[in-house]
């Protein structure tokens, strides 16, 4: 079986609101979901360093930054890859990490803000519905970006053969290996047809909620025949969803990674400094209750 962990991540001072949803994946393409709960960042960190191999964590947050503000960063040596930026952002506090994202914005004056706050090219190209890591308003990216990188240079830097972060090559053997895929609920909802607007908040979110959670396994093509133990609290709490939806990722991609949407040969070095949202490919889902 294959460890299958899906994370709703929070950057929050108080370090609240990361859910995390546990369970294996059965060789006949289940997903037996354990649980699914709040943590906190260090503990999630420990799961992770800790959690039987093979296996696929698919998190929420962005694991690079826009090529432009990593050239920012890093005016002296070029950039080279996502573990390079892992590194400086590392290097920097919080409130470092703000003041050189103000700084970059605050230089780019005068253009349209979609280029003060450049997307990734990934996200550009092919998610319209997300937000710059940059971003800073409604929502609010620069905890969770700072956070998130944060915890990735840490597993890098102490056991940097345990990884594998797509699109990087593996260092090490794959049935040893955890993958680490970044995964935007969201845009995994959409690619399978279910809804990824509105049930978070809202008149509907209640009903749109249960629409996921109705569908959510033939859309996706993993089975899941004990979502009912998490049915109440996905009901209850949409990032307790939303982590749920990110295992559900996790598993399908365990299931196979190439039903995802995978850079262009044009797109690769973008997405290797700057990081991939990997979804599945929208006429290769489907077929599993």
């Amino acid at each position: 079986m294959t460890t299958i962990i899906g994370v709703d991540f929070s950057g929050h001072r108080d370090d609240r609101n990361t859910w995390a949803a546990l369970g294996n994946l059965t060789g006949d393409g289940a997903l037996l979901l354990d649980g699914v709960q709040p943590v906190r960042r260090a503990d999630l960190y420990d799961v992770l360093a800790n959690v039987p191999t093979p296996a696929v964590a698919a998190l929420d947050f962005p694991f690079g930054v826009p090529r432009a503000f990593a050239e920012f960063l890093s005016r002296e040596l070029p950039p080279q890859d996502m573990a390079h930026i892992w590194q400086i952002v590392s290097g920097l506090t919080a409130p470092e990490f703000v003041a050189a994202r103000d700084a970059f914005v605050g230089g780019r004056a005068g253009l349209p803000l979609f280029q003060r706050e450049p997307k990734r090219t990934g996200d550009f190209a092919h998610h319209r519905e997300s937000y710059s890591p940059l971003h800073t308003v409604n929502p609010n990216m620069l905890p969770m970006t700072y956070e998130g990188i944060r915890m990735l240079h840490r597993w890098h830097q102490e056991h940097a053969r345990r990884w594998h972060v797509p699109p990087l090559k593996p260092a090490g053997s794959a049935s040893k290996t955890v993958t680490l895929l970044e995964l935007m609920p969201g845009a995994l909802l959409k690619s399978v047809g279910l809804p990824y607007k509105g049930y978070k908040k809202g008149r509907s979110a209640l009903e749109r909620r249960d629409e996921i959670l109705g569908g959510l396994a033939e859309a996706s093509g993993v089975g899941l025949p004990n979502l009912g133990r998490v049915r109440m609290a996905c009901r209850a709490n949409d990032d307790c969803l939303d982590a749920v939806v990110a295992a559900v990722g996790a598993a399908a991609w365990a299931m196979d990674s190439s039903r995802f949407h995978h850079p262009e040969r044009d797109e690769l070095a973008d997405a290797e400094l700057e990081g991939w949202i990997y979804v599945p490919n929208s006429d290769a889902v489907g077929g599993s209750g």
